[in-house]
């Protein structure tokens, strides 16, 4: 995952003024309309989710592009009128204050409240974030060893096996496991694919806890979905928010203007889904090539 600029946020919501609110017309779904459901099958070759999770990513990042667009075009428009006469600026700012002291009054000191806040809410939303992307870590490391462990009756098997009979050229892989070497004994195939056999077991018996729709990576990518949503992109909305109002004590249009933290979320969301769920097993060991006789 990437690091957020969360020290960024904060002093651009502390620049500014309150949120500003916007008078606008329904706007269609979100960004998170666009993300596929998380699979449930075992294997990640029983279903396309990667390619659909890729293709809703590459979707969002061009949405998010498009909105950048619009959004540095009038970040732009706000630093040419800001150069081209600051003193008129100044002037707009100073009137808008005077139209309203009872919230320009509120305003600073909301400004000065937050100055006190700041230091400590950037730096707990930077632990919630690296606490939240730390236990992907070691959940994953938590699956790995039940994987492990589950497997573990068949690893003793192959063990025996390659203590009886030491394959050739091909090594103790994958790829003599499924086809073997030419001129081996007749009984070594067999148990060979007795090995694999106890593997696809094990698998199949720990795939539900770990992968099913009630598992715990299902159960996982909520906590991080509910994170993004409730914690993170309201955070760094503020400074968003603030730069609205600011913007518009200036004199400057912010027609188009939309937050992109949404979307950015989004594509954390599903570059964490991937990382997950493409740790799943392709296939089972045995199959159509493999029969496992």
């Amino acid at each position: 995952m990437k690091a957020r600029t969360i020290l960024t946020a904060v002093a651009a919501a502390l620049a500014c003024a309150p949120a500003l609110q916007a008078q606008a017309p329904a706007k269609p779904a979100g960004p998170w309309a666009k993300v596929p459901a998380l699979p449930t099958a075992c294997y990640s070759g029983e279903d396309k989710w990667s390619e659909r999770s890729t293709a809703a990513f590459d979707a969002v990042v061009q949405d998010r592009y498009r909105q950048d667009e619009i959004n540095d075009a009038i970040r732009q428009s706000a630093t040419d009128s800001f150069g081209a006469d600051p003193m008129a600026v100044a002037q707009r700012m100073q009137q808008a204050m005077l139209d309203d002291p009872q919230n320009a009054r509120k305003m600073m000191e909301q400004m000065l409240e937050r100055n006190q806040r700041a230091p400590a809410e950037a730096s707990a939303q930077g632990a919630k974030e690296q606490q939240i992307e730390n236990e992907s870590k070691v959940l994953m490391k938590q699956y790995e060893s039940a994987l492990e462990k589950a497997k573990g009756p068949g690893n003793v098997r192959l063990e025996a096996l390659l203590k009886k009979y030491q394959p050739g050229v091909t090594g103790a892989g994958m790829l003599w496991l499924r086809y073997g070497d030419p001129g081996e004994p007749a009984w070594v195939r067999p148990e060979a694919h007795a090995v694999l056999r106890q593997w696809n077991e094990a698998y199949a018996a720990i795939c539900p806890a770990w992968w099913g729709a009630t598992g715990k990576f299902h159960a996982y990518m909520k906590r991080y979905k509910d994170f993004l949503v409730l914690e993170r992109i309201p955070f760094e909305k503020q400074g968003d928010a603030a730069r609205l109002e600011h913007y518009r004590q200036a004199g400057v249009s912010t027609q188009g203007w939309r937050t992109t933290t949404d979307y950015e979320a989004v594509e954390d969301y599903i570059k964490m889904a991937q990382s997950l769920f493409d740790s799943r097993e392709i296939a089972p060991y045995c199959g159509p090539e493999t029969p496992c006789r």
